[in-house]
């Protein structure tokens, strides 16, 4: 079983780059721009290594038991959802997650198709495209928050398996530049800018 070391990689560069290369040039200014700026660097690191990647923003997700769901990011292979990504952008208080914890369990537990609907789309087909959930997809909470760096987790904790989650944070301090980490399972990281 793979433990999506790539994705993991390519999660952490484009949260640096972010970080670095945006939030500290004053350019996010709320979750909808760290949405897109996370996104593009995340396609960067995917071309800069040759990996085919697909990143759906706010996809609309019909799950197995018939309700929906609206992770901020989704990222598949050509036949596969191999992660899911809620952001958080609170510079100013300490974070909240609950909300994002519940979109990213109902993922890991509520589905194996997924089902993405695009309503607004005119051209060729129906608008829907159809994945399944990998059997070892990551699950990913990244979050800007006030210092102190908080302890993370998941609020069920059977919901999703701990070498399946990966927690990005940027703890930020007026004054300062943001602290970066990233916690993989049990593993705690500090992540440098440079």
């Amino acid at each position: 079983m793979t433990n999506r070391g790539l994705l993991r990689r390519h999660l952490r560069n484009a949260w640096v780059s972010t970080m670095q290369e945006i939030y500290t040039q004053q350019l996010i200014s709320s979750e909808r721009a760290l949405q897109v700026h996370f996104a593009a660097r995340l396609m960067e690191a995917f071309k800069a290594d040759r990996v085919r990647r697909y990143v759906f923003v706010e996809p609309r997700i019909m799950l197995d038991e018939g309700h929906r769901i609206h992770p901020d990011l989704l990222v598949c292979n050509s036949r596969e959802v191999i992660g899911a990504i809620e952001l958080k952008y609170q510079p100013n208080v300490p974070p909240r997650f609950l909300k994002d914890f519940a979109t990213l369990d109902a993922l890991a537990e509520g589905c194996t198709s997924i089902r993405l609907e695009n309503r607004r789309y005119r051209g060729p087909g129906r608008g829907e495209l159809g994945f399944q959930l990998s059997a070892n997809p990551l699950f990913v909470w990244a979050g800007v928050y006030r210092s102190p760096r908080q302890d993370i987790r998941p609020t069920d904790p059977t919901a999703i398996d701990p070498s399946q989650l990966m927690v990005l944070h940027a703890v930020t301090r007026v004054d300062d530049e943001p602290k970066l980490f990233a916690r993989s399972g049990s593993k705690l990281s500090t992540l440098k800018m440079e």
